[in-house]
């Protein structure tokens, strides 16, 4: 990611907190600089075991020194929509994606996920008119994401 990614601009990476640490080694290792945390709360447990697991995070990374936001989005965005992941394991929510993107890209930039899975962050980007690339080998979930592509408008 860091290769392809332009330079003085953002990634965003969701990670499993149990491997936070083998994520950092890996970005700081790719030659990112962490500069925000995000944290988004459900409403329901995506899995039980010492506690309930009622949260997503994500790191903001930089390559660079991009220009800070004129509007930075608050570190913790709720997971208002629940989508069952009912069309992959790891589904996220359209409106939990649609801030990161509109915030840290621009309407002429191309968002790229190399691992859409359902493709949401595809439609978050297609949603705010941004050009975008995924990238997924598992050609059930590749065909989700196109079938939801296709029906999903982009801002005029």
């Amino acid at each position: 990611m860091y290769r392809v990614l332009k330079a003085d601009s953002f990634c965003f990476s969701f990670y499993g907190w149990p491997h936070a640490g083998r994520f950092m080694e890996a970005f700081r290792a790719a030659g990112f600089r962490p500069v925000g945390h995000v944290s988004s709360p459900k409403r329901y447990s995506s899995s039980v075991s010492h506690v309930r697991c009622q949260h997503e995070c994500g790191y903001l990374l930089a390559k660079g020194n991009p220009s800070r936001p004129l509007e930075p989005i608050r570190d913790v965005i709720d997971w208002e929509d629940y989508t069952g992941n009912k069309l992959h394991p790891t589904q996220k929510p359209v409106s939990v994606l649609l801030p990161l993107i509109e915030t840290y890209s621009a309407a002429r930039e191309t968002v790229l996920d190399p691992f859409p899975g359902s493709g949401s962050s595809l439609m978050a980007a297609k949603t705010l008119g941004r050009s975008y690339i995924g990238i997924e080998l598992d050609a059930k979930y590749h065909g989700i994401a196109r079938r939801r592509l296709e029906e999903t408008p982009q801002r005029a």
